[in-house]
């Protein structure tokens, strides 16, 4: 990936989880939720931003959750 492809993602992945924290902080603002569907709604590139920090948060549950149970972790 190039220097401004790399920058543009690093930008989309930092917005994706500004909006999202900021749902996650005000679970009952509706405008929060609003402004993050609206952007994912703007572009194929804002929704797939917000599933890749989707995965990404699953993954880490599941490390967080198989460390507490005392897995051993094998990759």
């Amino acid at each position: 990936m190039d220097g401004s492809n790399e920058r543009e993602a690093d930008a989309l992945a930092i917005k994706a989880y500004e909006l999202f924290m900021a749902t996650h902080l005000e679970p009952n603002d509706p405008k929060a939720r609003a402004r993050l569907i609206a952007w994912v709604q703007e572009s194929q590139a804002h929704w797939r931003a917000f599933l890749a920090l989707d995965q990404y948060l699953l993954e880490v549950t599941q490390l967080l959750g198989a460390d507490q149970r005392g897995e051993v972790r094998r990759d």
